[in-house]
């Protein structure tokens, strides 16, 4: 059986290729896409699009390349990288050998921008998110109120907690009652996660 799990470049190229035709109602151009993903080569794109309609996310007809139902139904999976452990208030320990997870794609809005990280302690059990799964995280450093963020503070501790903004400070706040927020002036966010999971597999890097 044909394998229909996309690659990161693959996730990401079709999410600008659906997102375009939804805006434009046409599919953009190899040189679009390229100038929308910082990619220099058209042929790199060309590429890409070949593994897409080989799994089936694209066809062609005559000269033209169209998107099919499965692109706008997206049920495939995607490898992201899984970058460590985080515990509450210790340092990311990051792994020997670099592994990826296989996660839903529709976990991953932007898959260049994207890691898994696995969760020790309890600190976000009202969360649902428990001992032992993996966090999807998506990398940016503007999170809203009420989001699950991987926060670094004293460019030393990562911890995962929820995120609020208040007068003169900020709040992380974990998600177990047993436990009491911390309060920082300022702290670096290195993501929010986007999704938990508990059913996975790993693999080598591509």
């Amino acid at each position: 059986m044909k394998s229909t799990m996309l690659t990161k470049k693959q996730s990401e190229l079709l999410a600008k290729m659906v997102n375009f035709y939804k805006m434009n109602d046409r599919v953009p151009t190899y040189r679009e896409l390229a100038e929308e993903l910082g990619i220099s080569s058209p042929a790199t794109i060309a590429e890409h699009v070949s593994g897409l309609v080989s799994k089936g996310f694209l066809k062609k007809v005559g000269q033209q390349i169209e998107l099919t139902i499965k692109a706008f139904q997206r049920g495939s999976a995607v490898r992201i990288p899984l970058m460590g452990l985080i515990t509450a208030g210790e340092p990311i320990e990051a792994l020997e050998n670099r592994e990826t997870i296989v996660v839903p794609s529709n976990l991953v809005m932007d898959g260049m921008n994207s890691y898994a990280l696995k969760v020790r302690g309890d600190s976000m059990i009202e969360e649902g998110i428990f001992d032992g799964d993996f966090v999807v995280v998506e990398r940016t450093n503007r999170p809203h109120d009420g989001d699950v963020v991987v926060a670094l503070l004293d460019n030393t501790y990562a911890t995962l907690k929820k995120f609020y903004r208040e007068k003169n400070r900020i709040r992380l706040q974990p998600a177990n009652k047993r436990l009491k927020p911390i309060f920082v002036k300022d702290c670096i966010i290195q993501g929010v996660v986007r999704g938990v999971i508990r059913t996975f597999r790993t693999a080598g890097t591509f």
